[in-house]
């Protein structure tokens, strides 16, 4: 087997808040993926079928964000500079001991955590360090369900989740250019487990496990646990929606859909454009970002 179709050692999981992760990473066990034995406890409110996140992973990215005074919540992204001061504190040895302690020979590790997006530059210099193939799952939901899930469970305003879902989202994208990646919609995998988990099977250069697959498709997933499912139009029709998260969504459904490839020369340049312009808005994503802080966290 060549390194292009080597097994991963390493699965980052990668998506918004919301976006369906923790569906998705629970489906990689469907493939003979580990989750590791740390793992965060379902949320009956919020999560009642679980995260499916590992537990040091999660605190490991809390304590970096503290760290730089950042939040889950801000859509600020974090700077080369920022990532070089978590680095210099001591935490890549952290994360690669970590990484190390969680990888069992011949099974690939899979982790997943929102904070991830924002931080994939510093976890990439830990998996270098780790070594192994390493190769990534996105995932991609509707802005407008993230937004009416962030509304409802947080209280957030609907422009700083899409600003949140951008900046997450093309992070993610742009790092990963040119690697091994599978971008899955959460919706086609409610509606079809099973040809999206064998979609993933084949992007990740795995192998379906049958009987855990029809478990995964008519056990664990729970098409009543989807509260709200909208289309391009209801994007569109939001007034609270900047162009760029429309523009970015439907560039990555298609490629969700199969109808156009991610690593494209037209779609890079779209996505580095975007991402350029993103980088000028930083005085204004700073202003969003503390007026969110001021209405979700609790007076002191």
């Amino acid at each position: 087997m060549d390194q292009e179709t080597a097994v991963p050692c390493w699965i980052p999981v990668l998506g918004m808040h919301r976006s369906g992760t923790s569906a998705l990473t629970r489906g990689l066990l469907t493939l003979g993926v580990q989750l590791g034995a740390h793992l965060m406890e379902p949320m009956p409110s919020v999560n009642p079928k679980g995260f499916w996140e590992d537990m040091d992973i999660y605190q490991l990215n809390e304590a970096m964000l503290q760290s730089l005074d950042s939040q889950w919540y801000h859509s600020t992204p974090l700077s080369s500079e920022q990532i070089a001061q978590l680095v210099d504190a001591g935490f890549l040895e952290q994360a690669v001991a970590l990484l190390q302690s969680k990888h069992q020979e011949g099974q690939p590790y899979a982790f997943k955590d929102p904070r991830l997006c924002r931080l994939l530059a510093f976890w990439q210099q830990a998996l270098a360090r780790a070594g192994g193939k390493i190769a990534y799952c996105l995932a991609l939901r509707n802005p407008v369900s993230i937004a009416d899930s962030l509304q409802k469970r947080d209280g957030m305003d609907r422009t700083q989740s899409y600003l949140l879902w951008l900046t997450h989202t093309l992070n993610s994208i742009l790092l990963t250019h040119g690697q091994v990646r599978i971008l899955v919609n959460y919706d086609h995998l409610i509606q079809a487990p099973g040809a999206q988990m064998r979609r993933m099977a084949a992007g990740l250069h795995l192998s379906i496990e049958e009987a855990a697959l029809r478990e995964y498709a008519e056990d664990f997933l729970d098409k009543t646990l989807r509260h709200t499912r909208h289309t391009q139009t209801d994007l569109k029709q939001d007034p609270d929606c900047p162009p760029m998260v429309q523009s970015l969504y439907r560039d990555l459904l298609a490629v969700a859909e199969d109808r156009k490839a991610l690593d494209t020369p037209a779609l890079l340049q779209r996505h580095q454009r975007a991402w350029k312009d993103l980088q000028t808005m930083r005085p204004l994503l700073q202003a969003m970002d503390r007026m969110v802080e001021a209405l979700l966290q609790p007076a002191s």
